[in-house]
């Protein structure tokens, strides 16, 4: 699921900014100068909270809980306004910022891209994290949200990836991959154990398996597909733009 993996690079139509990180998926930038425009939708008012584009406090993005941490992700926003009419209006600048409470690991930010969907009707901002990471803010500048144009009423849509611990980089200090086309990572460091991805018992330990790659099952209530619904699952949220 995460784009970390080499084999999602060609389902990605549309790369509108790419922020060089050690752990960020190296996605291929695709040169187009066409306008992306996030349009109103209806239907997704259950499970979505409200970004208010006219309000510069942080406000909550989404929540999660990792390593037994629970966390939130802030986003303050400044926007600008939008070549398409007064019912549009794009990002000049937004920072991200994680807040950590009662953590068992600090969990940071690495890195934020912004990628469009398959059919080039929306857009997502991939969050990575990771826990250890000394970076709790993240910023994107205009030049990164160039024609990102969002329409009143429309959605902003969060996706969040955990990163490992403790990535494996060759001598150039590039991460490498395993042949399932997630990051190699090593178990501990020695002092700190990344048990979001391997399992310990003594000295048996073993990497677990990726449930992102499970398929959703149907909700036996209302007959709905899982994976369709908003802010279902805590690494994915859907904000209503109102400004």
């Amino acid at each position: 699921m995460t784009v970390t993996k080499k084999k999602s690079r060609p389902l990605i139509i549309l790369l509108l900014v790419l922020v060089i990180s050690p752990l960020t998926a190296q996605l291929r930038k695709i040169k187009d100068t066409a306008p992306l425009i996030v349009k109103r939708v209806v239907g997704m008012e259950d499970y979505s909270s409200t970004l208010d584009f006219n309000d510069n406090r942080k406000q909550l993005l989404m929540a999660g809980q990792n390593y037994q941490t629970n966390y939130g992700i802030y986003a303050s926003i400044e926007i600008g306004e939008s070549t398409l009419g007064q019912n549009y209006k794009t990002i000049k600048n937004i920072e991200f910022e994680i807040v950590n409470y009662k953590p068992t690991y600090f969990i940071g930010i690495d890195s934020v891209v912004v990628v469009a969907d398959r059919n080039n009707s929306g857009a997502t901002f991939k969050i990575y994290t990771r826990a250890l990471s000394d970076k709790t803010n993240y910023i994107l500048s205009e030049n990164s949200l160039n024609n990102l144009h969002f329409e009143q009423g429309s959605y902003l849509h969060s996706e969040r990836y955990l990163n490992p611990m403790f990535p494996i980089k060759d001598a150039n200090g590039n991460i490498v991959y395993g042949k399932d086309g997630r990051i190699d990572c090593k178990p501990d460091n020695g002092k700190a154990f990344d048990f979001e991805f391997f399992y310990m018992d003594g000295r048996h330990v073993v990497r677990k398996e990726d449930y992102d790659k499970e398929q959703e099952s149907e909700l036996s209530a209302t007959n709905e597909i899982a994976f369709s619904l908003p802010g279902r699952r805590c690494n994915t949220s859907f904000n209503k733009v109102v400004f």
